[in-house]
């Protein structure tokens, strides 16, 4: 034994023994992206049925549910998460189409042949529109697509209005009257044709004909009034001013005609009347829920309502299935969230709609842990590259490298930036619509890559162990994500090598990648 443990010391110390091992170090040129990894909840805001199936968004993607048992058929996306903004509004237009319009981003329209199967079958950018589209509707036989910037209609784009006004205005839903056509502009009523002024209202909508027939009006809407203490939600005929409404001292998110009731989604309540046959308001009745922002109706006493806490089944009056008031079906899921905190494995998230402890790259669940405090957000960093901040109003990032320029970066639409964290030396960025990441590159600050969610993402957090980031949105949801090579890239951007070979190589393939060469040291 003694002899062969001098054997293997004299081969180690003698040159020309050959052990059988020669270390390699990895030479990886790949460009960088970033991918979630994780991620739960999310917010449902448009909820409609069509040929007795229940079509609700949830975040970027549009979910087919059974109107029976709320159980998901199937689940539409025309992107990975994380690459598609949100969807802002959803519509099955007379001509038998489903129109969704991802927010300021673009609008699909799919083909509704398999009602079980959509199919996205046509897209307009938001390049192709001129406009940053949010709202879809149906007027004058045509589909009209309002935002920020103007309307235009889908059928002949060119024909657009493309308005005058600020970028920021707040356009609404076009509708037809017998003035022609309407459109809201913040809480103004206008006319198209020739931007006169004609009554008071943040979001217009036909009531359906038949119950425009009964109440004798060919022409009537229901009508949301925005204000900054109060909503005012209510009936209009066809010279656009009040056949009845209700004023409440909170946000109406949503107001819909459904049968012969009006609904009005409220910030912590459902509010419902009956309209008699002179277009009044009568027999109002509330419904206690917080979260919700948008009801549809799947049968006759049942509705779909869904939003920030999930989704459900809502049995208005007892029958043959059970009690009056009632909510079935319910699926939960994070999307309000107020307060969030870490201990490094975990974060504990919420707010008065529940609290959720996420497991950072693992499970959700619903928790009855108090949440009495919250993070603040990360405002600086300094790297060891340079020194990151965030203006005072939130608006404009600032990088200083040391040895090279200034770096100045703002989020997109005008949008806000709320907290930084590090990652491998990389700086990430929360703000309204999602996640970007920074990192100092060949003497340059250089964007890594960006996630796209409704945000705002008011949270980022490192975990104890490894380079994944935790993302918490208010409205999009909890997860993880990490900047990972480019699995799509060229495989001969990654060689391994001996040390002594390392710089030759690198050399050899950052010229036949078409890459800068390595700066001189």
């Amino acid at each position: 034994m003694n002899g062969v443990l001098g054997l293997l010391l004299v081969c180690g110390l003698q040159i020309g023994c050959d052990s059988g091992y020669s270390a390699r170090q990895t030479i990886d040129l790949r460009p960088r992206i970033v991918e979630i990894q994780d991620h739960h909840g999310g917010t449902r805001r448009i909820a409609l049925t069509h040929q007795d199936e229940w079509y609700q968004s949830f975040g970027p993607a549009i979910e087919i549910l059974d109107p029976d048992d709320g159980l998901r058929i199937s689940s539409i996306d025309v992107g990975v998460f994380g690459t598609v903004p949100s969807i802002s509004d959803m519509r099955v237009a007379g001509d038998g189409f489903l129109y969704a319009v991802y927010s300021h981003d673009r609008v699909v329209r799919f083909n509704l042949q398999n009602a079980r199967r959509p199919v996205a079958d046509r897209t307009w950018t938001a390049k192709e529109l001129g406009i940053r589209p949010v709202l879809v509707s149906e007027a004058a036989g045509e589909i009209w697509v309002s935002g920020r910037g103007g309307v235009v209609s889908l059928n002949d784009p060119d024909r657009g209005w493309l308005s005058e006004l600020p970028d920021d205005a707040a356009l609404g839903r076009v509708v037809e009257a017998p003035e022609g056509l309407l459109i809201t502009n913040g809480r103004q009523v206008i006319a198209m044709e020739d931007g006169r002024y004609l009554g008071a209202a943040s979001d217009l909508q036909r009531i359906p004909l038949e119950l425009a027939d009964r109440i004798g009006w060919k022409d009537a809407y229901v009508f949301i009034l925005r204000g900054e203490k109060a909503t005012t939600v209510g009936l209009m005929g066809p010279d656009v001013r009040q056949l009845d409404a209700r004023t409440f001292p909170y946000a109406i998110w949503a107001a819909r005609v459904l049968g012969d009731r009006l609904w009005a989604v409220g910030e912590d309540e459902l509010v419902t009347w009956k309209i008699d046959d002179d277009g009044h308001l009568v027999e109002p009745q509330f419904v206690p829920i917080k979260g919700a922002r948008d009801i549809a109706m799947l049968r006759e006493n049942y509705y779909a309502v869904a939003g920030t806490f999930g989704r459900a089944i809502y049995r208005y009056k007892s029958d043959t299935g059970g009690a009056a008031d009632e909510f079935l079906a319910v699926e939960r899921s994070p999307g309000r969230v107020v307060q969030a905190i870490t201990d490094g494995r975990r974060v504990l998230a919420g707010s008065e709609e529940g609290n959720w402890l996420y497991r950072i790259g693992g499970s959700m669940k619903l928790s009855d842990k108090d949440l009495q405090t919250t993070t603040r957000g990360t405002r600086s960093l300094t790297l060891g590259w340079g020194e990151v901040s965030i203006d005072d109003d939130g608006k404009v990032l600032t990088i200083l490298p040391l040895g090279a320029p200034e770096f100045v970066w703002s989020p997109a639409n005008g949008g806000r930036i709320y907290t930084l964290e590090s990652a491998a030396d990389r700086v990430w960025v929360g703000h309204d619509e999602g996640v970007d990441v920074f990192e100092f590159k060949e003497g340059q600050v250089v964007a890594t890559g960006s996630i796209v969610m409704e945000g705002p993402v008011a949270w980022l957090f490192r975990p104890r162990v490894g380079d994944q980031v935790a993302f918490v949105s208010a409205f999009g949801g909890i997860g993880t994500a990490e900047v990972i090579p480019d699995p799509d890239a060229d495989e001969a951007l990654v060689q391994r090598v001996r040390p002594e070979d390392a710089a030759d190589t690198e050399g050899a393939m950052r010229e036949a990648g078409g890459l800068p060469p390595l700066p001189e040291r």
